[in-house]
């Protein structure tokens, strides 16, 4: 059996069924916020229940109105990069139901990767809040992680250099494959503490260049430096694998190798 309703009940519950998802700007830039306010004006399922110019005031917006969604603009001018975390996380723990989607720099592939981390729902571009910002909204309300296509393959390559493979996890096979001739050459001669200098005039190539093939060379081998090169190679016994005429072909010269790493004087080649 239906129950009866009266009037005001009707309209009590058609009310409820219509109520707009609050949304709370956290942003120092108008120019952002008025970039998204015509966007709600044109759809009736979210509403902007106000903007904080400061993290401080949007401590107390959120208590105050308990919004479902806070679109967070990582680039206030008031925020430092590295607080960005623990204002996301503050959020969260003070308004556990809330969703946070975070606006980001689309080339800043780090800072997006923090506010992943850090618990947001999404981020956006900064250069990209059209029409798909309110599907994006409804993705971060179903639960889904939001991530533009834009900066997609940004966020991948960053999850990639955290966690994909390290460099003492590749084999020396692995590595020495990945070197070109004259590549080895040089790994052999920066092992035995040669400078960019002297490589170079044993070479016969210029010091620009020597420079140019450690770049390529630290970038296969995962590393930054030359440091950190030449303690893979060490561990891994490279100098093992590659054929000792690619430096005695080089041409002689009178060289006093720099003590880089102590150890690295010391092999024989």
């Amino acid at each position: 059996m239906f129950s009866n309703l009266n009037a005001s009940e009707v309209n009590h519950s058609a009310k409820s069924t219509n109520k707009k998802i609050s949304v709370l700007l956290l942003d120092d830039e108008f120019e952002i916020f008025r970039k998204i306010t015509p966007l709600f004006e044109r759809q009736e399922r979210f509403s902007i229940v106000g903007q904080a110019s400061s993290v401080r005031i949007g401590t107390v917006m959120i208590q105050t109105y308990l919004p479902e969604l806070v679109i967070f603009n990582s680039n206030m001018t008031s925020v430092l990069p590295e607080e960005v975390p623990g204002i996301i996380r503050k959020i969260i723990n003070q308004s556990p139901n809330t969703k946070i989607i975070s606006i980001v720099s689309e080339n800043d592939a780090s800072q997006i990767f923090r506010v992943i981390k850090a618990g947001a729902s999404g981020c956006l571009s900064s250069t990209h809040l059209g029409e798909s910002l309110i599907n994006s909204l409804e993705q971060a309300l179903k639960g889904e992680v939001v991530i533009p296509p834009e900066i997609a393959t940004k966020f991948v390559g960053v999850l990639q250099e955290f966690y994909g493979p390290k460099a003492e996890d590749q084999p020396a096979e692995v590595i020495i494959k990945s070197l070109t001739t004259r590549e080895k050459q040089l790994l052999l001669l920066m092992m035995k503490g040669y400078s960019y200098e002297q490589i170079a005039e044993v070479c016969d190539i210029t010091v620009s260049t020597v420079k140019t093939h450690f770049n390529a060379i630290f970038c296969k081998m995962g590393v930054k430096n030359r440091v950190q090169a030449i303690g893979i190679a060490l561990r891994q016994d490279i100098q093992l694998l590659v054929e000792p005429s690619l430096v005695s072909d080089l041409k002689e010269v009178s060289v006093h190798p720099r003590n880089e790493k102590k150890e690295a004087s010391r092999i024989s080649l």
